[in-house]
Parts: C-alpha cells; structure tokens; sequence
C-alpha cells in the first residue's frame, strides 16, 4: 500500500456527507451476521471480565475495571469492524499489539477534547464571577456545551489514524489526519452524531433503567424479576453499545478510503 501523494491533497469539494452516512449505515445493516459474529464475540469476552471484576473485586467495576470492560468492547468491536469495511475480513479479533495500539492512539486523539473542557471551563467560570448565580450557570453551561462541541471536532480531526491503525496502515500520522481533515471538521462531527441516533435511542432507556434498578451489574436488585431484567438489559445495552461503535467505525473508515487512499485489494481471510 502505497503512501498518501501529500502534494495532491485530500479531495477538493464539499464532503458527500449524506453518502457517507448512507454507506456506514447500509454497509453494516447489509452485512448484520458479520457484525453480530464481531459483536457476540466481544460481548462474551466483556461478560467473562465482568464476572471476574464482580468475584475478585467487585467496587473495581466503578473505578478502572469498569473502564476496562468499555475500552475492550469497543475497541475489539471497532478494529473488527474497520477490517471488514476495509479488507472485507470477517475476523472477530486481532492482535493484541494491535488492539493496545488502537486504545492508546484512541486516548492521544482524545486529549485535546479533555484539555479544551479541563482548561477551558474555569477559565470561563472566573471570567463569569461577577455574574448572579442563575444567569453564570447558564452562561457556564452553555459555554461547557460549545467547549465540548470544538474538543469533540478537534479529536474527529486526528481520528483519520484510527482506521489505519485497525489494518496495520504505519503511513497515517496526526499530521496527515489534521491535514486531510482541514475544513470538514463540522461535517465529519456531525456525521458522528447522526450515525448513533438509532443505537441511542435504546441505550439512553436501557441505562436509566439498569442505573433505576441499582447503579449496574455489580450491584443486587431488589429480587429475582429485577436481576434477571438486570442481565437481559445489560446484554442488549452492550450490543447497542457495539452497534454505535461499528457504526462509527465504518463512516470513519468511509472518510479513510475518500480523504486519504484505497486500501487496495482485500487479502483472503481465515475463520475468527
């Protein structure tokens, strides 16, 4: 696979961004056993983690266990899914070496955000003290929101090395995925948010009820009925949580193929 021709530049002209979305959501809705043969093999690998962080040390589920869990769910889900859109690979997993790779470059990427939010907030907060209480909070949130909104752009931008990491692309740099990502930040942010409305419709219900029947599945419920809709929803709450994250994965992987190059032709794959 050859290097990005940097001279050229990404491709000139507004970001198709409907046909991405359209893509992201066709490809996986069109391919639905691929990702659920990825996303039951992450959800039982998650499931296996959280019942040994709920014999061995059950209030780590609050802390970095939990985290844990998430970050494996999603990155295993997203690299599978990046391969198949990518490669046309049906694998369920990867590499570890690849799998640590995606996770640290996925929090580098993320730092920016954080420091726009960590920085940005009491910087507005002293500036506003003069302010009455009611009005400086509102003034406050609003300013979190937008502050989030350019974090959330900044990260999208770097996020171009993402897909290149999943097939094992060294030529993708930062630099090169700010460059190819200049002047589409708003669109590709956007484009993000559209694909995980459907998925959030459920996960937003299915976390108030899981939160409603005692804070998560390291917790007892209140009897039998409620432990055995505790597990059922946190089943179906960690599929949805992989359906949003494949269909990130693949409008990133769509924005990969138009702003930077073609993979090329997809290698034979063996079984998961």
């Amino acid at each position: 696979m050859g290097d990005l021709n940097e001279s050229a530049g990404p491709p000139a002209g507004p970001l198709p961004l409907s046909h991405l979305i359209e893509t992201a959501y066709g490809r996986l809705f069109g391919n639905l056993g691929v990702f659920m043969r990825i996303a039951l093999a992450w959800t039982g690998i998650t499931v296996l983690l959280l019942i040994a962080i709920i014999i061995l040390a059950p209030q780590a589920w609050d802390g970095p266990g939990g985290d844990l869990v998430m970050a494996a769910i999603g990155a295993g889900t997203a690299i599978g899914w990046h391969r198949f859109v990518l490669r046309e690979e049906r694998r369920a997993f990867s590499d570890l070496n690849t799998l640590a790779r995606y996770v640290v470059l996925a929090a580098v990427a993320a730092l920016p955000a954080v420091a726009i939010i960590v920085i940005g907030t009491p910087a507005v907060a002293v500036l506003l003290r003069g302010l009455g209480d009611r009005a400086g909070a509102t003034v406050i949130t609003v300013v979190i929101i937008l502050l989030a909104v350019a974090g959330a752009a900044v990260t999208l931008r770097l996020s171009l090395i993402l897909p290149a990491v999943a097939i094992g692309d060294r030529s993708m740099t930062f630099r090169r995925s700010w460059a190819a990502t200049r002047g589409r930040a708003i669109p590709i942010l956007i484009g993000c948010i559209t694909v995980q409305i459907p998925p959030w419709f459920g996960i937003g219900p299915l976390g108030w009820a899981l939160q409603h029947l005692g804070g998560g599945p390291g917790t007892s419920g209140p009897g039998a009925g409620a432990l055995v809709f505790g597990v059922v929803a946190y089943l179906v709450l960690l599929l949805l949580i992989a359906l949003s994250t494949a269909l990130v994965a693949g409008f990133l992987s769509e924005l990969y193929l138009r702003l930077y190059q073609d993979p090329g032709p997809a290698p034979d794959s063996g079984p998961a």
